[in-house]
C-alpha cells in the first residue's frame, strides 16, 4: 500500500507539472517529417484515455486514500488549467509568430474533460471554462481575432457528445446585450452550423425538441439560439425549416402530453421567437414569405388546445396563436381584424404566461425595435477573476488523505460496508428512542375498531378508463398514480372494448412507456399485464400498433423497450389463442344431504333428498368430446398479427435491416423476433389460413439457414419446426414437398461432423443436437417419401 501511495503522489506531481500542457502543444504543432501521422493520432487518443480517467484508475486502488487532487472537481480544474494555457500560448505565438496548429489534438482532449466532468450540466469547471471562452473573444487585446478563430476551429473538432454539452452550456451563459448589435454567441460558435453537420443537427433540432428548461422565464436560450441562426448562411430557409417542426410539435397536443407544461411553453416561446426574426428578416430582403401552411397547422392546433381541460395549456395555445399572427400581419398589406382573447377571467398563472410570451415576441436581437426586460443589467464575464480562480484551484495543495470523503470510488469493500450499515442502524435506532422518552401516556388508550372501515385509498380508485389515463399521464400524486396502475388492468378489461381506436393506442403508448415515478410493488409485472389486457381487448387495433412501433427505425426506443413490445405481443397471442394447459378442477367432495324434517321445507322436498341420499350410481360419466372445445378466438385477428410483424410497414423491417447490426451487438432483439414469430405461427394451428402463414415463415427460413451464428441458426431451425407442427401432415406432403425436401438437406448439412461438434462443446453442438430433432420430426411427418 506505501508503494501505491507513493505512485499516487507522483501521478499529482506528474500532473501538476508542465509535461500535459507541453504534451498539447507538440501534438498540435504539424511535423512536416512525420510520415506515421495515424499513428501519433492513436498514440495521442490512448494517452488522453488514459489522462481523463485516472482518477477512477487511482480510487479504485486506494479507495479511501485516494489524494483529494483525484477528486472530480479538482482533477478537471488541473486539466482545464493546461488547456487554457494551451489555447492561450497557441493564440499569442500565431500571432507574434505566425505559426500554424493542428487543433484536432487539443479538441480531442477538451472532448474528453468535457464528457467525463460535465456532471449533467452542474459543472463549475465547465462553467468557468464556457466563461472564459466567451469572454476571450470579447477581449480588448491585439490577438483576439486570432483567439476567436482558434476557439472557433477547436469547437468545430469537438466530439459529438461534447457538443451536445457544450452548446447548451454556451446558449445558456452567454451574455445578451439588447442595446448591441453583435452578440457574444456568434463570436464563440462562429459558422461551425455551415461547415460541421453535427453542430447543425444539434442546434436546429437537439436543442429546440430535447432541452427541458426548468423555468420558463428564463429565455436566454431561446434567444442566444435563434439570434445565431438568423447569421447563418441560408438562413431564411433554415429559419422557415425550423419554424414548421416547431409549429408541427406544438399543434400536436394529445393527452399523452399534456403533462409537460414546462416543455409546452418552451416550444411556444421558440416558436413566437423564430416567427418574429422570420419576419424581420423578410422586412430587411423584401421577400415573400408564404404563410399559408403555418397557418393551416397553427390554426388545426389551436382546436385541440381548446379541447384540453388545462387552463394553462389552453392559455399557452390561445396565447401563441393570437401573438403569432399578430406578427405575421405586419407583411401584409390590407389590415384585417386581430385574433383577441380574453385573459382576465384566469388565474394569475395564466395572465404570467401570457405576458412573458407577449414580452419575448418583442426580443428580436436583429430588430432595431427590441425591447429588453425592465431593470434588465447584462451578465458581466470578470476574466481576470476567473482565471485566478482557476489558477488558485491549481496552485493549492490538495495532496491531503486525511478524513478524505471525496472518493471517485464506486465500489466499497464488505467491510466498509457492514460499517456504514451499522452506523446508519445506531443512528435510526437512537432517533427512535429519544421519541419514546417524549410519548404521552395517552398512547395506553385501546385502539378503534377499524377492521369495517373502507381504506381511503379504494376510494380513490378511479373507475373509468378516461380518469386512468390523466391521472397517470399527469402524475402529480403518488397515491392516486399507485391506484389508477393498480386497477388499470381491470378497468380495461371492462371498457377497453367500447373505446375509440385513438384511445386504445394513446393508452397502450402511455403503459409500455409508463416509469414508475413513485414507488409501487411489482411495478414491472402490473405494467406487462396492462399492456397485455390492452392488447387481448383490441388485437384488431393494437397489435398492428405494436408492431409499428416495433419496426420503427433505429435509435427511436431502446432493445429494452423492443424487447418488452414482443413479449408483450407474445403473451397476449398466448390468451387469445389459450394455448395454456388449465389445470383440471378437482370437484369438492359434496356432504350428504341432512334429512331432518325442517319446518321450512315441504313433505315432497324431504322424500325428493332422501330419495337421492338414498340413489346407487353404477354406470361412469363420461364428458362430451365437444365439452372442452372452445370457440377460435385468434382466427378472426390472425391477420393483424402476423403480417404486421412478419413483413413489418415499408422498408422498416426489422430482420432484414442492416443497421440493427451496430445496436444489437448480441442478436438479442434478433433472437427474440425470432421466437415471437414462431411462437405465433405455434398458435395458428386451427387457423384457415395456416399454410398461408406458414409460406411466409418458410421464406424467412429459406434466406436465414445459412447464418454464421450457431444461436441464429438454432432459432431458424425452431422457425421450421414451428412449420412442421402445425401443418398437417397430407398438405406438408404435397404443398410443401420441394421446400421441405431442399431444408432437410441443409439439416443433414449441418449434422456433418457431429462428432468433432460434440468433441469441441460451445454453441454449435446444441445447434447441431436440435438441427437432428428437427430431421427426426420432418421424417416423421414426410413417413415414407424419400
Amino acid at each position: 500500500m506505501t508503494a501505491v501511495k507513493a505512485l499516487s503522489d507522483i501521478l499529482v506531481a506528474y500532473i501538476k507539472s508542465d509535461v500535459i500542457f507541453t504534451a498539447i502543444v507538440d501534438c498540435c504543432t504539424p511535423d512536416a517529417e512525420d510520415t506515421d501521422a495515424s499513428d501519433r493520432d492513436d498514440a495521442w487518443e490512448h494517452y488522453v484515455q488514459l489522462l481523463v480517467t485516472l482518477p477512477q484508475r487511482v480510487a479504485n486502488r486506494l479507495e479511501i486514500n485516494t489524494p483529494k487532487a483525484f477528486s472530480h472537481e479538482n482533477f478537471a480544474y488541473y486539466l482545464i488549467f493546461h488547456v487554457i494555457r494551451a489555447i492561450d500560448f497557441m493564440s499569442q505565438s500565431s500571432f507574434q509568430e505566425s505559426t500554424q496548429y493542428k487543433i484536432k489534438g487539443l479538441s480531442h482532449f477538451v472532448s474528453k474533460i468535457i464528457t467525463n466532468f460535465y456532471m449533467g450540466g452542474d459543472s463549475p469547471v465547465i462553467a468557468s471554462f464556457v466563461d472564459i471562452l466567451s469572454a476571450w473573444t470579447e477581449t480588448s487585446e491585439q490577438n483576439r481575432y486570432v483567439k476567436r478563430k482558434l476557439i472557433q476551429t477547436l469547437l468545430k473538432h469537438l466530439s459529438r457528445q461534447a457538443i451536445e454539452y457544450l452548446s447548451i452550456m454556451l446558449l445558456k451563459q452567454c451574455p445578451i446585450h439588447y442595446k448591441a448589435d453583435q452578440q457574444i454567441i456568434y463570436n464563440v460558435i462562429g459558422d461551425n452550423f455551415d461547415t460541421n453537420n453535427d453542430w447543425k443537427e444539434i442546434l436546429s433540432f437537439k436543442i429546440p425538441f430535447y432541452v427541458k428548461p426548468k423555468d420558463y422565464k428564463d429565455t436566454t436560450i431561446q434567444e442566444n439560439l435563434l439570434y445565431y441562426l438568423s447569421y447563418t448562411k441560408n438562413s431564411e430557409g433554415n429559419m422557415n425549416e425550423l419554424i414548421l417542426k416547431l409549429a408541427t410539435v406544438w399543434a400536436d397536443v394529445r393527452l399523452i402530453n399534456t403533462s409537460n407544461l414546462m416543455e409546452h411553453i418552451y416550444i411556444s416561446q421558440l416558436l413566437i421567437l423564430a416567427v418574429r426574426y422570420r419576419v424581420t428578416m423578410s422586412l430587411w430582403s423584401k421577400s415573400v414569405w408564404k404563410t399559408s401552411e403555418l397557418k393551416n397547422i397553427l390554426l388545426r392546433g389551436m382546436g385541440k388546445h381548446l379541447d384540453v381541460l388545462s387552463p394553462e395549456f389552453r392559455c399557452v395555445g390561445t396565447a401563441t396563436i393570437e401573438i403569432i399572427l399578430k406578427i405575421m400581419a405586419e407583411l401584409e398589406t390590407d389590415k384585417k381584424p386581430e385574433l383577441k382573447f380574453q385573459y382576465d377571467d384566469m388565474g394569475d398563472s395564466c395572465k404570467q404566461i401570457y405576458q412573458n410570451l407577449k414580452d419575448l415576441s418583442h426580443r428580436c436581437l436583429i430588430d432595431h425595435r427590441r425591447k429588453g426586460p425592465d431593470n434588465y443589467a447584462p451578465r458581466q464575464i470578470n476574466l481576470k477573476l476567473s482565471l485566478d480562480y482557476i489558477a488558485s484551484r491549481f496552485a493549492k495543495d490538495e495532496n491531503c488523505r486525511a478524513h478524505n470523503t471525496i472518493v471517485s470510488c464506486a465500489v466499497k469493500g464488505p467491510e466498509q460496508t457492514k460499517e456504514i450499515v451499522k452506523t446508519i442502524i445506531s443512528v435510526k435506532l437512537d432517533a427512535l428512542d429519544g421519541k419514546q422518552e417524549n410519548l404521552d401516556s395517552d398512547d395506553d388508550l385501546v385502539p378503534y375498531d377499524m377492521s369495517n372501515d373502507i381504506s381511503v385509498s379504494v376510494k380513490k380508485h378511479p373507475k373509468y378508463l378516461r380518469d386512468v389515463l390523466e391521472i397517470i399521464v399527469e402524475a402529480s400524486d403518488a397515491e392516486l398514480f399507485e391506484c389508477s396502475v393498480e386497477v388499470a388492468e381491470e378497468v380495461v378489461t371492462k371498457q377497453l372494448r367500447d373505446e375509440d381506436p385513438k384511445v386504445v393506442t394513446e393508452i397502450l403508448d402511455v403503459f409500455v412507456h409508463l416509469e414508475p415515478k413513485y414507488h409501487i410493488d411489482d411495478f414491472d409485472n402490473v405494467k406487462f399485464k396492462t399492456c397485455v389486457a390492452i392488447v387481448c381487448q383490441r388485437p384488431e387495433v393494437a397489435a398492428p400498433h405494436l408492431c409499428r412501433e416495433i419496426h420503427t427505425d433505429i435509435g427511436r426506443y431502446s432493445i429494452a423497450t423492443k424487447m418488452l413490445m414482443l413479449d408483450v405481443l407474445c403473451e397476449a397471442v398466448n390468451r387469445i389463442s389459450g394455448v395454456y394447459s388449465h389445470k383440471k378442477l378437482i370437484p369438492l367432495k359434496t356432504e350428504d344431504i341432512i334429512c331432518e324434517p325442517q319446518k321450512d321445507l315441504s313433505p315432497e322436498e324431504i322424500i325428493r333428498r332422501r330419495l337421492i341420499n338414498k340413489t346407487r350410481y353404477f354406470h361412469t360419466k363420461k364428458p362430451h368430446p365437444f365439452s372442452k372445445a372452445k370457440r377460435n378466438m385468434f382466427a378472426a385477428v390472425a391477420d393483424n398479427i402476423f403480417y404486421p410483424l412478419v413483413g413489418g410497414f415499408g422498408y422498416n423491417q426489422l430482420t432484414l435491416s442492416q443497421h440493427n447490426l451496430k445496436q444489437d451487438v448480441d442478436n438479442i432483439l434478433l433472437l427474440k423476433y425470432l421466437a415471437v414469430v414462431g411462437n405465433v405461427v405455434l398458435a395458428t394451428k386451427n387457423c384457415p389460413k395456416v399454410t398461408t402463414y406458414c409460406w411466409e415463415v418458410v421464406k424467412i427460413v429459406l434466406y436465414m439457414r445459412y447464418t454464421p451464428e450457431p444461436t441464429i441458426q438454432t432459432s431458424v431451425m425452431s422457425l421450421l419446426a414451428s412449420v412442421i407442427l402445425v401443418v398437417p401432415s397430407s398438405i406438408l406432403k404435397v404443398e410443401f414437398f420441394d421446400v421441405m425436401m431442399e431444408l432437410r438437406s441443409w439439416l443433414i448439412d449441418c449434422l456433418k461432423n457431429v462428432d468433432l461438434t460434440m468433441r469441441l462443446g460451445g454453441p454449435k453442438s446444441e445447434s447441431a443436437i436440435f438441427a437432428g430433432q428437427v430431421l427426426a420430426l420432418l421424417e416423421k411427418n414426410l413417413g415414407d417419401i424419400e
